[in-house]
């Protein structure tokens, strides 16, 4: 009995406590890269770094009351030689003709049999191939560069010679409650705190669906075309198996807000939530067995922080295996199982405090912490009928709009 309660529990427990650890090293690395930054020690770009021409490429599906302050705000990033596009991609509405008068070369695609993001990326490079330019940038149509980002994520991109992405936040709106604060702490717990420490790490980060800049060769032989609901995780896995791993500019902001509408944000959190669990269940081993093999360290730290869930998600089965493992102990005296699932728990816990405490307390100040729960709470939505079939293909989040690639990223 108590043998076969191990050889059922132990894999769990041990692949809970490795992935623990390796968001321990995570935050760790990250804190370590911060206090490196301030004391002025960061990596900057070198003496003289400017980005090529390049084109803004700018995915919209219905769009039209939304897309004209996004537009306003990336040509005001642009220079004479630089091009925005915007493909309107199996739009209802007038995003086409608000684009155009705001200056964006615009491709309109019609084509209801094949919907999603993808397709509409696919769309715009088929199109620059005819005459490609040095450089593109994605970004979505609610997104907003900060001062200064879009040309230093493209300069980043061209110094380096590989893609790099903006440090992309998701804002809670004015006057949100407790869950959307919590919402924001854990993005940012997500973006500017695991993907930092995984750019100090394994010198590679995640595409996180907006800010992101990457030389024409790195692109040329792309096929964004399909329908995946995280198409950022899947890109990113292409490109390092490319020998292109993206790197993170984290003096390079993107933001964008999450939807103040509760179907919507069940919407955005069930396509990433679901989409990226069942991305992980189908290439993160295979990716970290592959990358092993081929000793490619940005595949294998890249696939081992996709095996780490949803941060609420993380801890929800963590727990579970505490519980387990009591019972397990209780039952067959398989304590080990227990203090092992106990040890997990607690570093995952340090972790996260540890990245709130740096990372996301402005997000989620003390007084809010009880948004936590609240988003915890709402994962029973999220994975719920309604949630579940959201995720089942592509849907669009902001009512009938596109523009986002990730969830509450808790």
């Amino acid at each position: 009995m108590t043998l076969l309660i191990h050889l059922l529990l132990a894999p769990f427990v041990l692949a809970g406590l490795a992935l623990s650890f390796f968001l321990a090293l995570e935050i760790a690395a990250a804190l370590g890269a911060r206090a490196q930054e301030e004391k002025g020690g960061g990596e900057d770009l070198p003496a003289g770094a400017a980005a090529p021409a390049f084109v803004v490429v700018i995915p919209a599906h219905n769009e039209a009351g939304t897309i004209a302050p996004v537009l306003e705000n990336v040509r005001a990033g642009l220079r004479p030689e630089d091009r925005m596009l915007v493909v309107a991609d199996n739009c209802a509405d007038q995003t086409a003709d608000i684009a155009r008068a705001a200056g964006a070369e615009v491709l309109e695609r019609n084509d209801l049999s094949r919907r999603g993001k993808g397709y509409a990326l696919q769309f715009a490079l088929d199109h620059l191939r005819r005459s490609p330019p040095p450089m593109v940038v994605f970004t979505d149509a609610d997104c907003f560069f900060a001062p200064g980002a879009l040309q230093r994520v493209a300069a980043a991109a061209q110094a380096a010679d590989r893609p790099a992405q903006a440090l992309y936040l998701m804002k809670a709106p004015a006057g949100a409650g407790p869950r959307l604060k919590a919402s924001e702490f854990a993005w940012a717990f997500m973006n500017n705190a695991r993907m930092r420490g995984l750019q100090k790490l394994f010198d590679v980060t995640r595409f996180t669906g907006a800010g992101f800049a990457a030389p024409w060769r790195a692109l040329a032989e792309l096929d964004l075309a399909s329908g995946e609901i995280v198409e950022d995780l899947a890109l990113t896995m292409t490109l390092i198996r490319n020998g292109a791993p993206p790197m993170l500019v984290s003096d390079a902001l993107v933001t964008s807000e999450f939807p103040a509408q509760e179907a919507a944000l069940t919407r955005q959190a069930a396509r990433w939530s679901i989409g990226s669990l069942r991305f992980s269940a189908r290439a993160g081993l295979a990716a970290f067995v592959e990358g092993v093999a081929k000793g490619r360290p940005a595949q294998i730290g890249a696939a081992l922080d996709l095996m780490i869930p949803p941060l609420t998600v993380f801890v929800a089965a963590l727990l579970a295996l505490g519980a387990a493992g009591f019972v397990a102990g209780v039952a067959a005296g398989a304590w080990s199982l227990f203090g092992l699932s106990l040890i997990a728990l607690v570093i995952a816990a340090a972790a996260i405090v540890a990245g709130w405490r740096r990372f996301g307390r402005e997000a989620l100040p003390s007084e809010s912490l009880g948004g936590l729960f609240a988003l915890a709470a709402s994962k029973a939505s999220v994975f719920g009928a309604r949630g579940r079939k959201s995720a089942k293909s592509w849907t669009p989040t902001r009512g009938d709009a596109q523009g986002d690639s990730g969830g509450e990223n808790g």
